[in-house]
């Protein structure tokens, strides 16, 4: 036996540094244990927990982030920069949170669009996946990859049958063979925490976590098999219809799988969380993907059955770290999610990954534990790529151009639109245009588009109409023309200088400085006049 596992390690260091050679391995691109949270999109604006709820201020510690979430039937046009069509309620565009992405790819931080999550599933719908759009998301946001945060009916109770099951290896096969492993996309997946123990719907007889091994595992009696509300060793694990779900999943694509970020929480009672990460650790050596063990902040919201703290998230992050098989790997850990605290408790889901980073880096239990709130949230400052550095949409006087299917859900966000700046006062719709819904206001003008060309010196000039005086130190008054709408003024250079929007024929100069302009009508032609 003893030979054979030397044989075995061997042969899988060998693969390792094939992998890393060949770049088609998850820790090709992950350098560190992952340290991974979940950022609801929907609570940026949260104002209600002392937390730092901005997307592209989440600390360095936490080297990974799952946005959640987008509907696995979203909808999303390459180089739009639309985000209304996808499920992500960000309260604000596509371009800021392209640039919030980039913030955190500057920091080292790998952003990853989940998708689907607890309620995008609940209707037939859901299931039209177009893949295409999915990357073209992907690719402008710049995102890392895609996790399958697959949740049927909103659970995990039907998780197990022959269709969710084929649902689960379909998305893998799918966006696996449009974002492939050789070009730098993750592919990742957020299953039950009982996926890989097996259940009696679901079991691999083969494996050490067998159905059939459940009592030496645990050391329990089935008295409490079906009793998931029970605080047990384990043996309630093996009782959930979702037990296993996962083992036909990873059997049939589990090659094609870079991360599996498991649900270690809403489980019941056992106490024995680190068998739900030894189960998965099992097939994460046959088949080369990484694990993340999900652990839960605040408490769970049905029971709370188990309550994950400061010391069991040392403890099970220690596990990971010494586990004999895979402690020459990158697992960690995973949080749900990273936006709340307990100012009473001094605890937070930033505490909680920071303990668990602090472990994977060499820090004792204890001494990690001592340092949970040892580490600061450092407000952005700038300097990431949003859409006006990154080729899409044209940026005129330092704004970027208004975008008819964009929302605009942050006030005062100022955009370009037909030769001006304008600003929003509210929530601003797609089709909101400037200039035609009152939700904008006018800001200045700006003449640096292409249908603003500046006003050319040698312009028709009307010589019917009249200017007076010529030359004019204060005012100047205009004749032969029934009705003014609005003027402008253009210096030498073909610079705007000064706008009336009035029916006053007689317009105030004083503010320009000597020399000639031209006055264009919007009605009419274009005169001269000099200012002295």
């Amino acid at each position: 036996m003893r030979e054979a596992k030397l044989k075995f390690n061997t042969m899988k260091k060998i693969l390792i540094i094939l992998f890393l050679i060949t770049g088609s391995f998850i820790n090709a691109q992950t350098s560190e244990r992952v340290v991974l949270g979940y950022f609801p999109s929907w609570s940026e604006n949260w104002t209600t927990t002392n937390q730092n709820s901005k997307l592209r201020e989440v600390p360095s510690f936490v080297n990974h982030v799952f946005l959640s979430f987008a509907k696995p039937n979203l909808t999303y046009t390459l180089g739009s920069y639309d985000i209304s069509g996808t499920g992500i309620e960000t309260p604000y565009d596509g371009c800021t949170l392209k640039e919030s992405v980039s913030a955190l790819n500057d920091k080292g931080i790998k952003v990853i669009l989940s998708i689907g999550g607890e309620t995008y599933w609940s209707s037939s719908e859901a299931y039209n996946i177009n893949y295409q759009e999915i990357k073209d998301l992907v690719d402008d946001m710049g995102f890392a990859g895609i996790d399958w945060d697959f949740e049927p009916n909103g659970s995990f109770a039907t998780i197990g049958n022959a269709e969710n099951i084929q649902h689960f290896i379909d998305f893998f096969t799918n966006s696996r063979a449009i974002m492939p492993r050789s070009e730098g996309y993750i592919l990742a997946c957020a299953p039950s925490g009982v996926g890989a123990l097996g259940g009696e719907i679901n079991d691999d007889p083969n494996a050490p976590f067998a159905f059939a091994n459940r009592n030496g595992l645990t050391g329990e009696s089935d008295a409490n098999l079906y009793n998931g509300a029970a605080t047990t060793n384990g043996i309630n694990l093996f009782g959930f219809t979702s037990t296993g779900h996962m083992i036909p999943v990873i059997q049939s694509v589990g090659d094609k799988i870079d991360l599996i970020a498991y649900q270690g929480y809403n489980a019941g009672g056992s106490t024995n969380r680190s068998i739900m990460y030894d189960a998965f650790a099992y097939y994460a050596e046959q088949y080369g993907f990484l694990i993340a063990a999900g652990v839960h902040y605040p408490n769970e919201p049905w029971g709370p059955y188990y309550e994950y703290t400061h010391t069991n998230v040392a403890s099970l992050s220690n596990h990971i770290q010494e586990h004999p098989s895979r402690n020459d790997d990158n697992d960690g850990l995973m949080i749900w999610q990273l936006l709340l605290e307990n100012t009473s408790n001094n605890s937070s889901a930033y505490s909680y990954m920071n303990v668990s980073s602090l472990v994977f880096n060499g820090y004792s239990e204890t001494a990690a534990i001592q340092n949970a709130n040892n580490y600061s949230l450092t407000p952005y400052t700038g300097g990431a790529e949003a859409c006006s550095s990154g080729g899409e949409g044209n940026v005129y006087c330092g704004i970027l151009e208004y975008n008819t299917n964009n929302t605009y859900p942050n006030s005062d966000t100022q955009v370009y639109y037909d030769c001006k700046i304008w600003h929003n006062q509210w929530y601003a719709n797609p089709n909101e245009i400037p200039g035609e819904n009152a939700v904008w206001v006018f800001d200045s003008d700006c003449n640096e588009g292409v249908n603003c060309e500046v006003l050319a010196i040698n312009e028709y000039l009307n010589e019917d109409l009249k200017i007076y005086p010529i030359p004019s130190n204060d005012f100047i008054q205009i004749s032969g023309l029934d009705q003014i709408k609005k003027i402008k003024i253009y210096n030498v250079l073909g610079i705007e200088v000064l706008k009336n929007s009035s029916s006053n024929k007689k317009i105030n100069i004083q503010g320009l400085t000597n020399g000639l302009y031209f006055l264009k009508f919007d009605n009419g032609p274009t005169l001269k006049f000099i200012k002295e």
